[in-house]
């Protein structure tokens, strides 16, 4: 994590330095405060809630005429949300069928590649919108779990399995790494709007806001299929069936900057 934070302020450094030499460079820092949220692209995952994150970043607009830019930088973007799940799990040498509930706590580094159209100058306010995609690399990985058990694995002398309702106390954990569970790589869309207040010369204040819609799935690992009674579907042998966790996410972020 060290090493991580320290090339994201070199590669900031080296991008501020870069702007600065060009008059058709704008760059600005802002700070984003976001609601996030996980989005389960499966019917067994259930959405439990959104997350409060916070982020930071800075851009890098490349003026190709008056009104139009690229627009480009580097995002460090906290997202989270709450889902709940079937799984199987072992605990004290016993085998469960038990519902997780999972509050993420995520971190990817994020490059934003956009078109950015901005108005002229009306008072002192200039407005803008940017369309385009964003792609980020997992630096963070925690959750918070509450588990609670549906069933125990039990004895049988046949070749099928037995599954027995359990009614054992749930447990909880908090703050436990997760990397296994999460995809490395992210993909998404990126939009945004919003205005500049000049301050004076070249500097202004920005405001805007900014969704960062996933396109890809964030999670690994396997969760199991439930019937129309909510209940997890047994194949001939009673075993559980799994399929693949399949989840994206997203923010929807409140941009606050300096653009110099």
């Amino acid at each position: 994590m060290k090493k991580i934070t320290l090339f994201t302020i070199a590669a900031l450094s080296t991008l501020f330095s870069v702007a600065q030499d060009f008059e058709k460079f704008k760059i600005s820092a802002r700070v984003t405060p976001s609601i996030a949220w996980m989005e389960p692209r499966s019917k067994h995952i259930t959405q439990e809630g959104n997350s409060l994150r916070f982020g930071f970043g800075i851009s890098i607009d490349r003026m190709f005429t008056e009104r139009y830019a690229f627009s480009t930088g580097l995002e460090v973007t906290r997202f989270g949300g709450n889902l709940s799940y079937l799984e199987t799990g072992k605990k004290d040498s016993k085998e469960y069928v038990w519902r997780r509930t999972r509050n993420y706590d995520l971190g990817y580094v994020e490059v934003p590649l956009s078109i950015k159209v901005r108005t002229g100058e009306i008072g002192y306010m200039t407005y803008w919108f940017q369309f385009g995609g964003i792609a980020g690399v997992n630096i963070r990985a925690f959750a918070d779990d509450e588990v609670d058990y549906i069933a125990i694995k039990g004895l049988s002398t046949t070749e099928q399995i037995e599954w027995q309702p359990t009614n054992e106390a749930s447990f909880s954990t908090s703050d436990e790494p997760i990397k296994d569970d999460i995809q490395l790589f992210r993909l998404g869309l990126f939009a945004g709007a919003g205005v500049e207040y000049s301050l004076s010369g070249n500097t202004s204040l920005v405001l805007g806001v900014t969704l960062n819609n996933a396109l890809t799935n964030v999670l690994k690992g396997d969760h199991l299929q439930l019937d129309d009674a909510d209940e997890f579907i047994r194949d001939e042998r009673q075993n559980p069936r799994s399929t693949r966790l399949n989840a994206r996410a997203s923010t929807l972020g409140l941009n606050v900057g300096i653009k110099f």
